[in-house]
């Protein structure tokens, strides 16, 4: 065996010994999703109100709402415009939960370039079913100012709606709540991204969205319509991490990465190894044979 055979040779095992870990490895969970840790440090009137994760439910498009004019609308009209939709849930007289979710979605969207309105709509719906549309036309006209986008107005809905109606919808999201003595609420704070079709894809829990985060989410919810080929590429690097509230860098996709970048290197070389030693048979000539001249005999002829 000559020097390229032994090459040769020793590429394709690094080849096939390399495929058989990387293609052979899967991810414990599609969803990369581990139980939140518990902690013990969270004020007692949230007790049993962590968001739980739904992620793949359709929500009840059914479900009867009030908009800001006061004109009865259905949660699945408000999905006709076949955009995905970031939704939250609270109360407008919250007095302090909600205005911080609601100042935190704001300033996370202000580092998109993508626009409500356009790319994607924002609706909040009002868990409590004492406020009425008049105060969500309020809160509309004052968050789209703080907003500061042309559209944003447009996009950004705030809906008020029935007990029955709005529990259904926090129910499907995953989303816990309750009335307190003191006529207050007690609730969490998440973002809920929902696909175009009403399939919830994605929540994000907290008070503070960062940019990275949403726009991630809202790649993942438009389902290959939403965002540039880099934008996919980069949502496939990432999952959702429910412990931290955001998305991180998915290490086993960073070895399909660099696994598929090694085999194609490696690929490369056998390639053009082969090439190599074709050429060369090519133009290497054929030796030249030695002829061996013959021996002739002369004869001379005697005269008498």
């Amino acid at each position: 065996m000559n020097s390229r055979q032994a090459t040769l040779l020793v590429c394709l095992i690094a080849v096939a010994a390399l495929a058989q870990s990387v293609f052979a490895q899967r991810p414990l969970d599609p969803h990369g999703y581990e139980p939140p840790v518990q902690t013990t440090d969270a004020p007692k009137e949230l007790a049993g109100l962590e968001v739980k994760d739904q992620r793949g439910v359709v929500l009840p498009m059914q479900s009867a709402l009030v908009d800001e004019n006061g004109k009865s609308i259905t949660l699945g009209e408000l999905f006709a415009d076949k955009r995905p939709k970031l939704v939250q849930l609270g109360y407008m007289k919250c007095p302090m939960l909600c205005g911080l979710a609601l100042n935190g979605l704001v300033r996370g969207m202000q580092g998109l370039d993508w626009s409500v309105g356009d790319q994607f709509d924002v609706l909040f719906i009002s868990i409590n079913p004492e406020e009425t549309f008049e105060l969500a036309a309020a809160k509309r006209k004052g968050y789209a100012a703080e907003y500061a986008r042309a559209g944003g107005e447009k996009g950004w809905r705030f809906l008020t709606g029935s007990e029955a109606s709005v529990r259904g919808i926090a129910d499907a999201v995953g989303f816990p709540y309750r009335k307190m003595e003191n006529g207050e609420y007690a609730h969490p704070a998440a973002v809920f991204v929902v696909t175009a079709d009403g399939r919830l894809a994605q929540y994000l829990p907290g008070v503070a969205q960062s940019p990275t985060d949403l726009r991630l989410a809202l790649t993942g919810a438009g389902e290959g319509q939403l965002g540039s080929t880099f934008d996919q590429f980069v949502f496939w690097c990432h999952q959702f991490d429910p412990n931290k509230g955001s998305y991180v860098i998915w290490a086993y996709r960073v070895m399909q990465l660099a696994g598929a970048v090694t085999l194609l290197a490696l690929g490369t070389v056998v390639w053009m190894l082969l090439r190599n030693e074709a050429r060369a048979k090519r133009l290497t000539a054929p030796a030249a044979e030695i002829v061996k001249p013959k021996n002739i005999v002369s004869g001379v002829v005697s005269t008498h």
